[in-house]
């Protein structure tokens, strides 16, 4: 029995793998519109399927179509809108999700979308060029495809380490230009956080403890309040007094050595 019914705009319709398939799984889908298209997704030309079933495949969707005209491109995402990004990886493509997809159908003509609004009927995704391995076949295909040759690992892995080691140095770079002080003493705080830790060492000590103490100078206020102009008065009579004392005790040492020549 067909299926035709609507539901919000959408049309639905039994998407079958063979024409012997006795329990299909229906689809529904209609127009694509939004308010800003994509050049992926042309206005006019982009029929917007929901509910499609793990198992179909891009060739598959175009099979089931093909009467409605030629198709351009089919787009697979998990979610409506969303693009699914390619993760950089040596180990093969991941795993697809076994969950219902979104599927976005482009075809080469405005007439053949108006077309295939108008099916009564889907195409079976099965052909003589193309078969959808399920069960057992299927499973066996995905393990053998994801086992790979040592040799060809390994040189995937190479280029992978040496993008990622460019990368990396790359991005310490720029952290290290972001970290350096301006003109008025502002650091960039990076995502990165805190500085990597280091050996703390007596020399490092030493070092951290000079740029706090330079920091410290530059930073205080000379003078400015009554308190720090009467504190440096007296700092001032005590450094004077220290000096006439020692003076003093030069003097005395030079008498006794009988080197005391005042003219």
């Amino acid at each position: 029995m067909k299926s035709t019914k609507k539901t919000h705009d959408f049309k639905a319709l039994d998407l079958k793998v063979n024409k012997d398939s006795v329990s299909p799984h229906v689809i529904y889908f209609k127009e694509h519109t939004v308010r800003e298209h994509t050049s992926d997704k042309p206005s006019g030309r982009t029929l917007f399927i929901i509910n499609v079933p793990p198992y179909a495949d891009e060739r598959g969707l175009t099979n089931a179509f093909r009467e409605a005209g030629k198709v351009v491109s089919v787009i697979l995402t998990s979610r409506p809108n969303s693009s699914e990004t390619k993760i950089d990886t040596f180990l093969g493509e991941p795993t697809k999700s076994a969950s219902f997809k979104v599927c976005y159908l482009v075809f080469s003509k405005v007439a053949d979308l108006d077309k295939a609004l108008k099916l009564t009927e889907l195409q079976p995704m099965n052909s003589s060029e193309h078969q959808i391995k399920v069960g057992i076949s299927k499973w066996l295909d995905e393990y053998n495809n994801s086992i790979q040759h040592p040799k060809a690992l390994k040189s995937k892995i190479e280029s992978f380490m040496q993008d990622y080691d460019k990368k990396m140095a790359s991005q310490q770079e720029q952290e290290k230009e972001l970290e350096k002080e301006d003109d008025e003493g502002w650091v960039t705080v990076t995502k990165g956080g805190k500085i990597q830790s280091f050996a703390r060492t007596e020399k490092v000590k030493n070092k951290i403890m000079e740029k706090e103490e330079k920091n410290k100078k530059r930073k205080e206020l000379k003078n400015f309040y009554t308190f720090q102009i009467r504190e440096s008065k007296m700092k001032h009579i005590v450094s004077l007094r220290q000096k006439f004392e020692e003076d003093k005790k030069k003097i005395a040492q030079i008498k006794q050595s009988r080197r005391f020549k005042p003219f």
